[in-house]
């Protein structure tokens, strides 16, 4: 095989003598190129031009011919080079084919991995020698490679950004309330948790002009204000009260933007929401907290020196008179009515203080409850006796109704009593003719024991608020407004259940509702 090849360059020798002007021609053309260009057989290197050279000098500057050709050639698998026996093939075999316009080859030179593209063509009329080309595309490699990596993050930085926004939009989607309009104010889009909020079904606000959410407070002027201000390009922020679909309110922190389009006119609106109904009733509770209990203050402070002044005058005028007292019968008695004012004082100080010490226990969780089987029908008994004082004075009927002989609840008796005395007291309070009547009736499986006057009655809208502390039924009332308040609690604590009912100018009709108990033996019965 070496003679043959030997015989085959001294042909090509022959075939391209040094002193032939055609030859010489073409060795100039061969050697200008900046292409690297071999004349081999795929493993002896015929001849070479001046770039080849140039390129691989310091391999084969002295020994052409006993080179090696793929030697000069890297296996270098990352790019999916050609290499010597790929494939079980001579490394040409590959490009022969011709599958590809060229192929690509790495070499190593100084550390350096350059790249080539390689292309073979045989050499006519030998079929055995080829013109290897090498085309070096290291840099535009180079090029490519930072191309492919910026492309490479440029997709990832965008994958990471549509994922970031795809969950900020989930985000914004679940937490905020949207909608948008254009400019006549008919809206356009309307996120799922504004429709929820407000009732709507999907798509169904859309196509309503957005004043279907104006909420019953604001007022026209405010309306239109906003509406204008917004039309005019500014941003609106603000609370407002908003209407969904069935009537009700809700109170939204508000942010109303105009979008503007190239021309900076405003094309639509974008309307991003929060919802706050849960503060804003927050700080009305608060508000009308603060305003119940600055009036109680007031009511107390009131309530507190009207009896400490009476008591202090009836005293005063007592002593002044207490000499007298021992020598004339009218400065007796006159020092005996002093005594007893300021007695019936105390004991309306001592009361009022007594509430205010059970509404802080009450309030505290302090208060304990005896709880135990007691007999209601002997605790009515007693407590309708005991309020029998009320009665004198008036002309009102006072009454007891029951219609059953024993009522075992589980109640604290002593508590039991107050809730009763208590509810009396007050029927007679506001009860001017008629009738009081405390009776008892057995329900399905409770018992309802009721307070019952013909007296002013309570007006409608007081009636959700009269257990509260601090509640009175008019500004008019005597009282701190705390014995409706410290019944109701009372009643909660023995697990009864108290309720109102009332026509004002007609009467009202308080009833404690007990669970029905079957009497356990060796039960004592108050009696």
């Amino acid at each position: 095989m070496q003679s043959e090849l030997l015989v085959l360059k001294e042909q090509l020798k022959a075939r391209l003598r040094s002193d032939d002007p055609e030859y010489r021609y073409y060795k100039t053309i061969f050697n200008s190129t900046g292409d690297m260009i071999a004349v081999t057989d795929g493993d002896v290197i015929f001849d070479a031009n001046t770039s080849f050279l140039n390129f691989f000098e310091s391999n084969i500057k002295d020994s052409l011919e006993s080179c090696h050709f793929p030697s000069l050639l890297e296996k270098v698998e990352k790019f999916g080079y050609v290499y010597e026996g790929y494939q079980n093939r001579h490394w040409f075999d590959t490009i022969l084919e011709g599958t590809k316009e060229h192929y690509r080859i790495g070499v190593i030179k100084n550390g350096i991995l350059h790249t080539f593209n390689i292309t073979l063509k045989r050499l006519e009329p030998l079929n055995n020698i080829y013109i290897a080309t090498l085309t070096n595309i290291t840099e535009m490699m180079g090029y490519k490679t930072v191309l492919e990596e910026g492309i490479r993050h440029s997709v990832e930085d965008r994958n990471k950004t549509q994922f970031l926004l795809a969950q900020y939009d989930k985000a914004i989607e679940a937490a905020t309330l949207v909608f948008k309009c254009d400019v006549s104010g008919i809206i356009t889009y309307a996120n799922k948790a504004l429709s929820e909020v407000l009732l709507y079904g999907k798509g169904e606000l859309i196509g309503q002009h957005f004043s279907v959410l104006r909420g019953k407070s604001i007022r026209d002027e405010v309306y239109f204000s906003i509406w204008e201000s917004v039309r005019g390009g500014k941003i609106y922020k603000g609370t407002l009260e908003i209407a969904d679909k069935v009537g009700g309110s809700h109170y939204l922190d508000v942010s109303f933007i105009p979008i503007h389009d190239q021309e900076k006119e405003v094309v639509e609106f974008f309307s991003l929401s929060h919802e706050i109904t849960d503060v804003m009733e927050a700080k009305e509770m608060a508000v009308k907290t603060l305003e119940a209990k600055n009036k109680f203050f007031d009511q107390v402070s009131h309530e507190l020196r009207t009896p400490l002044n009476a008591i202090i005058n009836f005293t005063d005028q007592a002593l002044e008179n207490f000499e007298e007292m021992f020598e004339d019968d009218e400065s007796r008695e006159l020092v005996k009515m002093y005594i007893k004012r300021a007695y019936k004082n105390s004991q309306s100080l001592l009361y009022l203080i007594n509430s205010l010490l059970d509404m802080a226990k009450l309030k505290s969780g302090k208060e304990t409850f005896s709880l135990g089987q007691h007999d209601a029908v002997a605790l009515i008994r007693e407590t309708h006796e005991n309020c029998s004082s009320l009665h004198k004075n008036t002309n009102l009927e006072y009454r007891l109704k029951i219609n059953v002989s024993m009522v075992p609840i589980e109640c604290d008796p002593l508590k039991f009593r107050q809730v009763l005395t208590n509810l009396i007291s007050n029927a007679f309070k506001f009860t001017k003719t008629g009738f009081v009547e405390l009776s008892v009736e057995e329900m399905a499986d409770e018992y309802w024991i009721m307070v019952e006057d013909s007296g002013t009655g309570i007006p409608p809208e007081k009636l959700s608020t009269i257990f509260e502390p601090f509640e009175q039924v008019s500004n008019q009332d005597q009282g701190t407004g705390l014995g409706l308040s410290i019944v109701y609690e009372y009643c909660k604590g023995m697990g009864l259940r108290l309720q109102c009912e009332s026509t004002l100018c007609e009467g009202t009709r308080f009833i404690v509702i007990a669970q029905k108990l079957t009497p356990k033996e060796g039960s004592e019965w108050i009696l």
